[in-house]
């Protein structure tokens, strides 16, 4: 099975910064109030060296990188981020107020910072076993898309792994976070216990999709270079 690009995600390329307005209902707004939240979600490339790494030594730099990302994501949004620690289930505590949520793979890593939970994923497109749709999603959750390939399955699993991170809960919660919606190219609308969730889409290239707990804020993604 050969690894699936990403069709483009309209309003969303990494060339410039971006806002959006995004509300629970998922209805946009284009005249956002003064007090309207903005999120700066960051996302770094892993320098090769890193990403040449294995072992215990890979998944710290990993980490290092990705909490780099957090305090830029911070310093965009003028919070005042200081230690970041977890609680023993590896649940973020929030940092003087401020909650963030990390997420890394090989080539990239990224952050969110946030007055209140936020999630954040990023996945590399690539083949799965056919039975990891079905634990993925059900029936009903599928039958909202119009197509069941991998391009769908890693917008349901980004939009879930960050509705979940936002939570502070672990995959153990996947079957209880549901898609209820697909707003458009670039959102969903999630249930989690009767909480629902927005999640954004940001294509990071063609083999890597991002996503991230947007609710009632806009977003401003950023890139800086390395």
């Amino acid at each position: 099975m050969k690894e699936t690009s990403l069709p483009p995600l309209r309003g969303n390329s990494f060339g410039r910064r971006e806002k959006e307005k995004e509300s629970r209902s998922g209805m946009e707004n284009s005249h956002p109030s003064s007090q309207t939240l903005i999120l700066h979600p960051v996302i770094l490339p892993v320098p090769r060296e890193d990403q040449r790494l294995s072992g215990r030594p890979k998944v710290e730099a990993l980490r290092r990188h990705a909490r780099r990302a957090a305090v830029f994501s911070a310093q965009c949004g003028g919070w005042p981020l200081s230690a970041m620690q977890k609680d023993a289930a590896g649940v973020p505590l929030p940092s003087n107020g401020i909650h963030w949520s990390l997420s890394h793979k090989e080539a990239f890593v990224a952050a969110v910072v946030s007055p209140r939970p936020v999630g954040i994923d990023i996945e590399k497109i690539k083949p799965v076993r056919p039975g990891m749709f079905e634990r993925l999603a059900d029936a009903q959750e599928w039958a909202l898309a119009p197509h069941r390939d991998l391009a769908v399955f890693f917008r349901y699993w980004t939009a879930k792994e960050a509705v979940l991170k936002a939570e502070g809960q672990g995959l153990t919660g996947l079957s209880r976070c549901r898609v209820v919606r697909i707003i458009d190219a670039a959102h969903l609308l999630l249930e989690y216990e009767q909480a629902l969730w927005t999640v954004m889409h940001h294509r990071i290239d063609p083999g890597h999709l991002g996503a991230v707990t947007s609710d009632h804020a806009c977003i401003v993604w950023h890139r800086p270079e390395g």
